[in-house]
């Protein structure tokens, strides 16, 4: 732990990276309240991927200062286990922080998120006879699929209704498999189904791909490919906006609610929307909204644990 005649270890926020402008400046905004809450520490942003400079741009340039990597990521998965640790390994004064997940406080504010799409919407409160998802990136390293099954017990326990965890990339079950399944337990027949529904009615199609990999995903999230969604989609469904109601759902029968477990817009919510439920929400971030104070607690209180490490 750092005195107090010794300067404070540089907190470099490293989030994933994204092109989309919206994610960007949703990222931005948390790494801006995070130097607001820690007027004494450098808190300088980097990515693991898409944005630079990257992590190991950065951890060369800081090569000679005391430094803590905080994933702005939810789980800990490859780029926390490989892609950060990597970056660190030359630099034995930097040491990386835990992910931010899982944690109460981010149940909190996707319980947040998922009231304010439904009310936007224009339905009913979230009641039992709604379905809902919660949907994460996806991880082939188990110890990131336990940390999301993890935090959804905990909006469990924050919504009071039982949700189910999905995966857009590397674990399953996927979205698409996740919202038909919930079609089927609200018993919703097929011919109720509008033609925005062909995801969940295709899925037998040879046209309608499996989910991609992860790895199909990063180079996508990255720009190097172009991934399709995991089955075709209406342009009802496009991902235009996160909580507009559709035709023939949410009545009697209840709705299929999916709620990101993402950090900020992008690549990953834009599947998210594609995937056929009657409300998708918004991810913890929104680019011109107010940032979580939940989220920059984490962070902060990540920097200090690792820094007293040090």
């Amino acid at each position: 732990m750092s005195t107090s005649t010794e300067p404070a270890p540089v907190l470099l926020a490293c989030a994933h990276g994204t092109r989309d402008p919206a994610g960007q400046s949703a990222v931005a905004a948390l790494v801006a309240e995070v130097r607001t809450a820690l007027p004494d520490v450098p808190v300088v942003d980097t990515w693991v991927d898409v944005q630079e400079p990257d992590l190991v741009a950065r951890t060369a340039q800081l090569a000679g200062d005391d430094a803590v990597v905080v994933p702005l990521l939810l789980s800990a998965g490859y780029h926390v286990f490989v892609d950060m640790a990597r970056a660190v390994r030359g630099t034995p004064r930097h040491r990386v922080a835990a992910a931010l997940g899982p944690d109460r406080g981010l149940a909190r504010i996707m319980a947040r998120r998922l009231a304010e799409a439904v009310r936007v919407s224009g339905g009913p409160d979230v009641g039992p006879g709604d379905r809902i998802v919660m949907v994460a990136a996806g991880s082939s390293d188990p110890r990131a699929g336990e940390d999301c099954e993890r935090t959804a017990r905990l909006l469990t326990e924050e919504v009071g209704l039982p949700v189910t965890p999905a995966y857009l990339s590397a674990a399953r079950p996927t979205l698409p498999e996740a919202v038909a399944e919930a079609r089927r337990e609200l018993g919703t027949p097929p011919e109720d189904r509008a033609g925005d529904d062909a995801a969940a009615e295709r899925r037998g199609d040879p046209g309608c791909p499996e989910a991609p990999t992860e790895s199909e995903i990063r180079a996508a999230a990255a720009g190097d490919a172009a991934v399709p969604p995991p089955c075709p989609v209406s342009p009802a469904h496009q991902p235009t906006t996160s909580a507009t109601p559709r035709s023939g759902h949410g009545g009697a029968a209840g709705r299929v609610l999916v709620v990101p477990y993402l950090l900020a817009p992008g690549f990953f919510h834009g599947r998210a929307l594609a995937a056929g439920a009657d409300v998708t929400a918004e991810p913890l971030l929104v680019a011109g909204g107010e940032v979580p104070q939940e989220l920059v607690a984490l962070v902060v209180e990540h920097y200090r644990e690792a820094a007293a490490l040090a």
